[in-house]
C-alpha cells in the first residue's frame, strides 16, 4: 500500500526526457481490467510487444490470484488516499533502477 505522494515520488524518481526506465501507477480498487489498461496504454507508448505485456500482466495475475484478493481486501480496510502501486518495465529498467538506488 502507499499514498499518493509516495507514487508521485515513484514517477519523478525516473523521470527523464527519454521513455526509460520503469512506469507506475496506483490503483484503487486494484482491478485487473484497469491493470491491463495502463499496461497496454504504457506498452504503446515504450513501443514494447503489447501482446507480450498482456500475457506477462494476466500471468501474473492468476499466479497471485489468492495474494491479490488479500491486497484488495486489505485496501477496503485502508484510508481513502491508499493506493495499490504497480510497476511494470524490461529487465534493463529494472537493474538501471536499482543500479540507480545503490548509487544514491
Amino acid at each position: 500500500m502507499s499514498e499518493p505522494l509516495q507514487l508521485f515520488y515513484l514517477e519523478q524518481s525516473g523521470a527523464t526526457r527519454e521513455p526509460t526506465g520503469p512506469v507506475f501507477a496506483g490503483f484503487r480498487p486494484f482491478q485487473l481490467d484497469d491493470l491491463l489498461g495502463w499496461a497496454l496504454g504504457s506498452a504503446r507508448q515504450r513501443g514494447w510487444d503489447p501482446e507480450g505485456i498482456q500475457t506477462t500482466v494476466l500471468q501474473a495475475w492468476m499466479e497471485r490470484a489468492e495474494v491479490i484478493r488479500q491486497w484488495q481486501l486489505r485496501l477496503k480496510a485502508e484510508p481513502s488516499d491508499r493506493l495499490v502501486v504497480a510497476g511494470l518495465g524490461t529487465p534493463s529498467d529494472w537493474q538501471h533502477r536499482c543500479e540507480g538506488m545503490l548509487r544514491a
